[in-house]
């Protein structure tokens, strides 16, 4: 059966899933799903340059009480980029997983820009 426009706007497709900080932060955060607009907003701005606190800007779009709210402005990006690396990095692989991003896409991301330059990433 087709969904009519009104069913689509109306679905709720914005999830959250639960994650355990305890040993890291001492509690649960919780992780939403980005909007449309809020993924192509990161993309574009990972593909026109590297991003300093790449997890941490993430997370920060990310991370949200029980309700979605997020946790954290965008002013705030370098404040949550001075915590563990660990403890970031278990928060970051939570939510890149559960906003079903892949490491090729971030790869490509650039590809066949204007000036023939490549935002992928290098190895180091």
């Amino acid at each position: 059966m087709p969904l009519s426009k009104s069913q689509i706007i109306s679905a709720n497709d914005l999830k959250l899933a639960e994650l355990d900080m305890t040993s890291e932060w001492g509690g649960t955060v919780y992780i939403r799903t980005l909007t449309g607009s809020e993924r192509d907003q990161f993309e574009e701005a990972y593909s026109e340059q590297k991003m300093k606190n790449f997890r941490a800007r993430f997370l920060v779009l990310s991370l949200c009480d029980d309700k979605g709210e997020r946790l954290f402005e965008d002013g705030e990006i370098a404040v949550l980029g001075k915590k563990s690396s660990t403890s970031i990095n278990k928060a970051f692989e939570a939510a890149w997983k559960h906003n079903a991003f892949t490491n090729e896409a971030v790869e490509s991301l650039g590809e066949g820009s204007p000036d023939g330059q490549s935002g992928g990433s290098t190895s180091a």
